[in-house]
């Protein structure tokens, strides 16, 4: 038996996102009412008789009186870097012909382990101090191939989708990493990092100049990134295996993804 923490967070209007995003739309566009009535009206019209499962289990929620028709179909609108989500490399470099649906399944299904870091508060970053206290703490190591997820608290602490004041924290004032600690995980072996903010990169290395240097070390070693994650503070401390594929997407940028981490029991 294995146990399955969900690492993502939830894909709703409002979410606080990157500035290079757009905000997340969900539409209805069927109910069970109006399907309920399309196939009552065909039958009817067809001389056939209307009064089958199908229309009652479409206008049931109707006849119980609910006071607002129910949604049978929905749509999104939802940009690949929005909520909890995976950048492809070619994202990173306008060269790289690594879309999200040309990267190898394997980038996404993984070793990794998850250090707490919310003990460093904005506006520091994470650095390579910072790390090695935690791998320390945790007793854990970097090994070759692992995804390294960072809990910030961030997320925890800020995300919101009506509070103002808590959504410009979670877009402007979290904590990522310098450039130097991200190197360092490279050269241990690191091929994927995680973390539950807008960026990698801490706000420093991005206003006022967006430098981005650490997705800049990522574009040339083509390491994936996960942003938005949730639910790190349930797995800092512990080795498991990450589990974060995306979407399909051609020729996508990035996707969306429920990354989920696979530990034993």
């Amino acid at each position: 038996m294995v146990e399955l923490v969900d690492l993502s967070g939830h894909v709703e209007e409002g979410q606080p996102l990157a500035g290079s995003a757009d905000e997340t739309r969900i539409f209805t566009t069927l109910t069970h009412e109006e399907r309920g009535f399309q196939v009552k009206t065909e039958l009817e019209e067809r001389g056939r008789d209307s009064d089958t499962e199908y229309v009652r289990r479409h206008l049931r929620a109707e006849r119980e009186g609910y006071n607002e028709e129910q949604p049978m179909n929905r749509t999104l609108l939802l940009s690949e870097h929005g909520p909890t989500h995976v950048d492809a490399i070619n994202h990173l470099d306008p060269t790289s012909d690594l879309s999200i649906d040309d990267m190898s399944l394997d980038r996404f299904y993984s070793d990794a382990i998850c250090l707490d870091v919310s003990d460093t508060t904005h506006p520091n970053p994470i650095t390579v101090d910072i790390l090695e206290s935690a791998l320390s703490t945790h007793g854990l190591d970097v090994r070759e191939g692992d995804a390294v997820l960072v809990e910030t608290g961030n997320r925890r602490s800020n995300y919101s989708t009506t509070d103002k004041a808590k959504k410009r924290r979670y877009r402007n004032e979290f904590v990522g990493f310098e450039e130097a600690a991200v190197e360092f995980l490279v050269e241990k072996g690191t091929h994927a990092l995680g973390i539950d903010s807008i960026s990698v990169d801490h706000p420093t290395n991005i206003y006022p100049d967006y430098h981005f240097p650490v997705h800049a070390l990522a574009s040339r070693e083509e390491l994936v990134i996960y942003e938005n994650m949730a639910n790190l503070h349930e797995v800092a401390g512990q080795r498991f295996t990450l589990s974060a594929f995306p979407l399909k997407i051609r020729d996508g940028t990035g996707s969306p993804v429920r990354p989920v981490a696979i530990l034993d029991a």
